[in-house]
């Protein structure tokens, strides 16, 4: 009878507590251990994000060539370039028409993809490109808006209408060059210069953009200046790349 009273109260003690020690939390981690594993990280944030930041910051201060202290010079020139700001107003139409043409082109679309006949025709066009990879997508892109009217298809059917109605222009992207000269775009395609001319002798008008495979194949002699006065007739007397006067150069009649 004693030991079937001594098995049950053994039966009922607790159980014996395990002699391992406790796991540590992740909290208790040691500090050296988290800084090594972020010392990585913020050697790359720092080198590629903060010095870059830090560094254009203080470079701004300083005029072009780094020599002088300007301070907030450039800053205010930024502000007050009218290519700023018209940088600025592209931006803020941009960001005004652009969200409305897409959702009333979403909502015209999705009407139609319901009530159109052909509505499976219509959605594989809209939604083809998207079944397009990005490469190939860039490459149409490119032989679609490709700047050159003799490449780009877009550029080439708005030329094609602009020049049914309008008379082309010899050389269309022609422009003053600025660094040089004080000649500026008016309006009509007509270039204006502050500078003094005097009857019988030659001006110069620099200008920039006009690609050497749209001048004439055959060069012709200058002309002389008349020195009776200063005529409504220019001529464009080209010298590629900016070089040296030389004895022939080729010429285009500009109205």
């Amino acid at each position: 009878m004693s030991s079937s009273v001594a098995k049950a109260e053994g039966a009922g003690a607790p159980p014996p507590v395990s002699s391992a020690a406790p796991r540590k939390s992740v909290t208790g981690t040691r500090l050296w251990v988290a800084v090594l594993f972020l010392l990585p990280a913020l050697v790359l944030l720092g080198a590629l994000v903060v010095y870059p930041i830090g560094y254009s910051v203080w470079r701004s201060l300083y005029d072009a060539d780094g020599s002088g202290f300007v301070g907030l010079q450039n800053y205010g020139e930024i502000f007050t370039d009218s290519r700023t700001l018209t940088a600025v107003r592209n931006t803020a139409i941009w960001v005004a028409v652009a969200p409305a043409i897409v959702t009333v082109l979403g909502l015209i679309f999705a009407v139609l993809t319901e009530r159109v006949r052909w509505g499976t025709a219509f959605k594989l066009i809209v939604f083809m490109p998207m079944a397009i990879s990005m490469l190939a997508a860039g490459i149409i892109f490119r032989l679609v808006y490709e700047q050159d009217p003799n490449q780009g298809v877009a550029n080439a059917v708005v030329t094609s209408v602009h020049d049914a109605f309008v008379d082309s222009s010899v050389y269309p992207k022609a422009r003053p060059n600025a660094q040089v000269s004080d000649l500026k775009a008016s309006s009509g395609g007509s270039f204006t210069t502050t500078g003094t001319v005097h009857a019988g002798t030659p001006a110069l008008l620099p200008l920039v953009g006009i690609a050497p495979n749209r001048l004439p194949g055959t060069p012709a002699d200058a002309e002389e200046p008349s020195g009776s006065g200063v005529t409504g007739t220019v001529w464009l007397d080209f010298k590629l790349g900016g070089a040296a006067p030389r004895a022939r150069s080729t010429r285009a009649r500009r109205r």
